[in-house]
């Protein structure tokens, strides 16, 4: 069950580093507290470092960038999640911004989720952006495009990938960490 698929790498305590734990089973989270904690970080790091990001310019775009896929990494991680906590790791390390999300899935899902990733991360983004859209255009009811991974890919030039582990204490999960990396300009 476990395995990795694409670019997946931690953040380190080499840099900053922030963990946010969400625990759904306990206290239900709602898709704009996704949004909120994705511009928690944004806004944190914007600011971290040396001085941080002192153009304004270029911390709006790592501000944006880092929103867009934070919140579509956890909103992915709360909408999918089957038991357990939705954890979110945080940090700067060697120039580039790294994240990872992580939840539990069904372990019947993993083989398919496999397939799923390896698909988005073979061929070109924003080819199969466009002929997802068309897809999702043609039937609305269709819930796994992977649009956001595919936006995440091609527009914002996010490296990504997946570890699936044995979910702890449930050998009916698997627990899934989405990883996310960005450039960051240095000021």
């Amino acid at each position: 069950m476990d395995g990795i698929i694409g670019e997946y790498r931690e953040p380190t305590d080499a840099g900053p580093r922030v963990t946010l734990v969400f625990y759904p089973g306990a206290f239900p989270v709602k898709w704009n507290q996704c949004s909120v904690a994705a511009e928690f970080f944004a806004e944190y790091f914007a600011d971290v470092g040396e001085g941080g990001l002192t153009e304004e310019a270029e911390r709006r775009d790592f501000v944006g960038s880092v929103g867009y896929v934070l919140n579509e990494l956890i909103e992915n991680a709360v909408k999918f999640c089957a038991g357990g906590t939705v954890v979110i790791d945080a940090g700067v390390d060697a120039g580039e911004f790294v994240m990872v999300v992580s939840n539990q899935v069904c372990a019947d899902a993993v083989d398919g989720l496999r397939v799923k990733f390896a698909e988005l991360l073979d061929g070109d983004p924003a080819e199969l952006l466009m002929q997802r859209v068309e897809e999702n255009a043609a039937n609305p009811d269709l819930t796994t495009s992977g649009l956001g991974f595919l936006t995440m890919l091609s527009d914002y030039k996010a490296r990504l990938g997946w570890r699936f582990d044995p979910a702890p204490g449930n050998p009916d999960n698997a627990l899934l960490k989405t990883a996310a990396r960005l450039q960051v300009k240095s000021s």
